[in-house]
C-alpha cells in the first residue's frame, strides 16, 4: 500500500506542478497582452516627423536636409539657450515658427539654418 500511496502522491504533485506552470504561463501571456495594449494606447501613437510631412530636400548649399536642420536647431536650443524655445525664437527672429519646426509641421528654410549656424559660431557652440 505504501508504494501505491507514494505513486499517487507523486502523480498528484506532478499534476499540481503542471497546473502551477500553466498558471504562470497564462499570467505571462496576460501580462504581455496588457503591456502591448497599453503601449499602443499610450505611447504607440505615430509621431509626426519632418520626413513624413515634407520631402527631405536640401535646405542650403551644403546639402542640409530637413531632419539635419531640425537636429541643428534642437542642438542650438539645448546648448546655447538653456533648452528654451522662447529664447531661440527670439534670437532667430521667428517667434511663432520654432514650435512648429519642432513638431514637424513647417518647413525649415535656408535663412533659419544660416542664422542658426551664425549664432552658434558667435556663441562658440557646436551644433553640427
Amino acid at each position: 500500500m505504501d508504494n501505491r500511496e507514494n505513486s499517487q502522491a507523486i502523480i498528484a504533485n506532478g499534476k499540481s506542478g503542471i497546473r502551477r506552470m500553466g498558471i504562470v504561463v497564462g499570467g505571462l501571456k496576460l501580462g504581455a497582452l496588457l503591456t502591448y495594449l497599453l503601449s499602443k494606447a499610450l505611447g504607440g501613437r505615430e509621431k509626426t516627423s519632418l520626413r513624413r510631412n515634407f520631402p527631405d530636400q536640401p535646405v542650403d548649399d551644403r546639402g542640409t536636409g530637413q531632419d539635419e536642420a531640425a537636429q541643428m536647431l534642437r542642438n542650438l536650443r539645448d546648448r546655447a539657450f538653456q533648452a528654451s524655445d522662447e529664447r531661440l525664437a527670439l534670437a532667430l527672429g521667428r517667434p511663432k515658427e520654432v514650435a512648429a519646426w519642432n513638431a514637424g509641421q513647417e518647413v525649415i528654410d535656408d535663412d533659419v539654418v544660416m542664422k542658426a549656424r551664425s549664432i552658434a559660431m558667435h556663441r562658440g557652440v557646436r551644433i553640427e
